[in-house]
């Protein structure tokens, strides 16, 4: 059994987790093109916002990797001005154009970006749950470092940049999270096994520096390293959405794989990860 505490609702809008990943994923609105299933979840993989200062179009935030629209050359910080026919003044105009298109249809895009004007077209993918969303966002991708967190036990390095040459386990966890506490006695295990090794244990937090530390105590954290992230900016860059998610960051500072909830089916998996990591040669 996976064991997954969602975040509550408050906390997730303070995450910046954008409706617009998923919005793109919606039914048709009853009436507009009844030839796409009702079941049909089309996904591009974009996350919208208004494009201030701009007459039309509206701009990308952020784009999923291996998403279609990540295929398709679309790029945090473009500008989707059309939409096949649709001309985009909000995101609600791109999120209806593209729910009314089935899964593996293809949809054509006008972009501007740097005050180039381009034209894509994306090949349209069926939603995935959001673990797999932040899986294909993050694997293989450089990990983000974290930004103003305050140490509550270890020795807390600078960023990721000061681990470079050491394989990562981020923890993300919180003390009201009964997974994470199921999750923390075998992470404690493997710092304890690898750390002179060459692996670092960190976790992470939201919780006060005082709730973190009784945390971590009673949850037995033996890790290399605690913080709190109390913005919640790390967290948003890492896109976490439930607790625990577990991030393995190889010596080079790409992450390797994304565990998201706890799941003792896979602590053999991710500990033959862990070795193999540790064998690699370092940057």
């Amino acid at each position: 059994m996976t064991w997954i505490t969602r975040r509550p609702k408050s906390l997730a809008r303070n995450l910046g987790i954008s409706a617009t990943l998923l919005a793109l994923s919606l039914t048709v609105i009853p009436g507009e093109r009844s030839a796409v299933a009702q079941n049909a979840r089309p996904w591009l993989g974009v996350e919208l916002e208004p494009a201030r200062g701009e007459l039309r179009g509206v701009r990308v935030r952020h784009t999923v990797r291996s998403s279609p629209a990540w295929a398709a050359g679309v790029r945090d910080g473009d500008i989707i001005v059309q939409v096949e026919e649709k001309v985009a003044f909000q995101p609600d105009d791109v999120i209806r154009e593209v729910a009314g298109h089935a899964p593996g249809s293809s949809v054509r895009l006008s972009l501007t970006r740097g005050g180039v004007e381009l034209a894509v077209s994306a090949t349209l993918a069926e939603l995935p749950d959001s673990d797999e969303m932040l899986r294909l966002d993050k694997v293989g991708a450089p990990a983000p470092s974290w930004q103003r967190m305050a140490t509550v036990a270890g020795s807390l390095p600078e960023g990721m940049h000061a681990l470079r040459g050491r394989v990562v386990l981020l923890d993300f966890w919180a003390v009201w999270c009964v997974a994470c506490r199921m999750a923390a006695p075998k992470l404690s295990t493997w710092q304890a096994k690898f750390g002179a090794q060459g692996l670092s244990v960190i976790g992470i937090t939201d919780d006060p520096v005082a709730e973190a530390s009784q945390g971590a105590v009673k949850f037995g954290m033996k890790y290399a390293a605690i913080a709190t992230d109390p913005s919640y900016a790390t967290q948003r860059a890492f896109g976490v959405r439930a607790l625990p998610t577990v991030f393995i960051i190889d010596k080079r500072g790409v992450v390797r794989d994304v565990s998201v909830g706890f799941d003792p089916r896979r602590e053999d998996e991710i500990e033959r990860l862990l070795v193999r990591l540790l064998a690699e040669t370092g940057p």
